[in-house]
């Protein structure tokens, strides 16, 4: 695995490219990967302001082709959980493997069930200045699917906009992502679960998992 800070990196599903920017902020060569062009135009905005050189590419991670090879890839914030099945999975996992150098370290992290239980179960409402946020959830005790249910309320002064939106992920057993990670050819060096967030209590709400690829290091 790497011996040191990677020299270049991609970031899969970079949404606003917030771990992108940090990377950039240390000197490494980033690109920042997103399906959503409307991530990508405000992590582009972040970039330039910030005066980093990241670049940032529409596609999808499950079959995206760039330069390389790199050093390293992540794919972090549950990114992965929103993926159909474990066969998208090994699918993104080759991609992965096709672009990092021999030696190269791929980092990400898995939303757990019990994550899903904590985190995705009891209605609830944000609020904050000239927004409320209302989110419901939809579950089956015998599929890994839930869907989140979102009602938004937009004021300003006495104008109101109301809109609905539904987020589906799903979580992944231990044996399937370590199938897929086989699959294709990357070697898994760690997996560890970890709860980032003190309120919750439960001690394995998330998994951060790392592989290589397998061969000499730089």
């Amino acid at each position: 695995m790497l011996g040191g800070p990677p020299r270049n990196l991609i970031d899969l599903a970079c949404g606003t490219g917030t771990h992108a920017l940090r990377h950039a902020g240390r000197g490494v060569a980033v690109t920042g990967l997103d399906l959503s062009e409307g991530m990508l135009a405000i992590a582009r905005a972040k970039a330039t302001a910030a005066g980093y050189p990241v670049t940032f590419v529409h596609a999808d991670m499950r079959s995206f082709d760039l330069p390389g090879p790199v050093d390293a890839v992540t794919c972090l914030y549950a990114s992965l959980n929103h993926l159909a099945d474990a066969a998208d999975l090994t699918r993104t996992f080759e991609r992965v493997a096709a672009h990092l150098r021999p030696g190269g370290a791929f980092v990400f992290d898995l939303n757990t069930r019990a994550g899903f239980e904590a985190l995705w179960r009891e209605p609830g409402t944000d609020c904050g200045p000239g927004l409320t946020l209302d989110r419901r959830y939809v579950w089956d005790d015998d599929d890994p699917w839930v869907a989140m249910h979102l009602t938004i309320e937009r004021r300003s002064g006495e104008t109101i906009q109301r809109g609905r939106s539904m987020l589906r992920a799903r979580w992944f057993e231990d044996s399937e992502v370590r199938a897929a990670l086989a699959g294709a050819g990357l070697a898994l060096a760690d997996c560890t679960p970890f709860n980032p967030f003190p309120e919750v209590d439960r001690p394995a709400i998330k998994q951060l998992w790392s592989a290589t690829r397998p061969g000499d290091d730089r």
